[in-house]
């Protein structure tokens, strides 16, 4: 599910060169609308498994449209009001609310993780939540290490927790250096938690998802999601469902187009100032020549802004383009997609 920034070929990247051209007299709406349409046509068919997409402009989604199939054995058909598991494409929801809370004085991204969560190791003591927003905290990547780590599944934020607090292996990499790892969201997500003394779910409902009227779950699949599928040769399996319950690094669902309208927060933010968010998408670490990796977001040099999620079967591209006018969202119920190529040919129709 997480694989976010890691694991396969970086789909932000692949997104960079189509979004970083501007400047070309723009088509009508209309037009680009058919365009988008027929982009998504022709490599999504209505009969497999699908995808759902969708453009905004200033907030506004002008553009929409799914295809596919959400369950293969009811041959109920995705639309573009059905939501989707985004995965690591949820991080900058949970990077968002700890701004919020350091612009209330809750808390510092300078503090410890140590200052909120009680039994953290002497090491962690020298990290900051800057390093956990960063991926620079050189604590080890949960989803790459063997089950026995942990308690009895489903794992959970606690078991995470107990984890770092407890096994000689959590430290698994040197602080300062980026290393992707699931773990420093999950620690943020508790965070969240003990500063607000509100569950990580409850409160992004009520101050993050509510106040922007955004249609948003937090939490594991329900029986109305799409079935997840994997593509195997030329056909699909189901595949196989969470073995966790784990909130921060992302376990968000939501439709497309209200992650489309989501990213119009980086432009006219509204839950944090505009210094404390441009401070933040300024201040990341180092990743790759000409990138790095900002408050739940890969930051390109020329401003384009992007993530990518993936697991038990689900998918999501999303990106803004670098004056931040334009969002791209892409979700699918199956990983037989190239989203790179998908979103650049949707990117060279709204952005040129």
């Amino acid at each position: 599910m997480f694989r976010g920034a890691v694991g396969r070929s970086w789909l932000i990247v692949a997104v960079a060169p189509a979004l970083v051209l501007s400047g070309c007299t723009p088509d009508p709406i209309a037009e680009k609308r058919a365009a988008s349409t027929e982009v998504f046509e022709a490599v999504v068919p209505d009969d497999t498994p699908g995808c759902s997409a969708a453009v905004s402009i200033d907030g506004d989604v002008v553009w929409a449209q799914a295809r596919g199939v959400a369950n293969l054995d009811t041959g109920e058909q995705l639309k573009t009001s059905t939501p989707i598991h985004i995965a690591s494409v949820g991080k900058q929801f949970t990077a968002v609310a700890v701004l919020m809370l350091a612009e209330q004085g809750l808390l510092s991204l300078d503090d410890s993780p140590a200052d909120h969560l009680d039994g953290m190791p002497t090491w962690v003591e020298d990290l900051t939540l800057n390093d956990l927003i960063h991926h620079t905290s050189g604590i080890a990547e949960f989803l790459r290490l063997p089950a026995s780590n942990f308690g009895a599944p489903p794992l959970n934020n606690d078991d995470i927790l107990e984890f770092v607090r407890t096994s000689p292996i959590a430290q698994s990499g040197m602080p300062g250096a980026f290393s992707y790892s699931n773990t420093n969201y999950t620690l943020l997500a508790d965070i969240v938690t003990e500063a607000t003394g509100v569950e990580f779910a409850e409160w992004m409902q009520a101050k993050v998802f509510g106040p922007l009227d955004l249609e948003a779950r937090i939490g594991p699949p329900v029986p109305s999601d799409p079935v997840g599928y994997e593509a195997v040769l030329d056909d699909f399996i189901v595949a196989e469902p969470f073995a966790w319950d784990v909130v921060g690094p992302g376990f968000v669902t939501m439709t497309a187009s209200e992650l489309a309208r989501w990213g119009d927060q980086i432009r006219a933010p509204s839950l944090v100032s505009e210094e404390t968010l441009d401070d933040a998408l300024s201040d990341g670490a180092p990743v790759d020549e000409g990138w790095s990796y900002g408050p739940g977001l890969l930051v390109a040099d020329d401003g384009t802004l992007g993530h990518d999620g993936a697991g038990a079967g689900d998918e999501t591209s999303f990106a803004v383009s670098p004056d931040r006018h334009t969002t791209i969202a892409i979700s699918c119920n199956h990983d037989g997609l190239h989203l790179p190529t998908v979103m650049n040919d949707l990117a060279a129709v709204w952005v040129g």
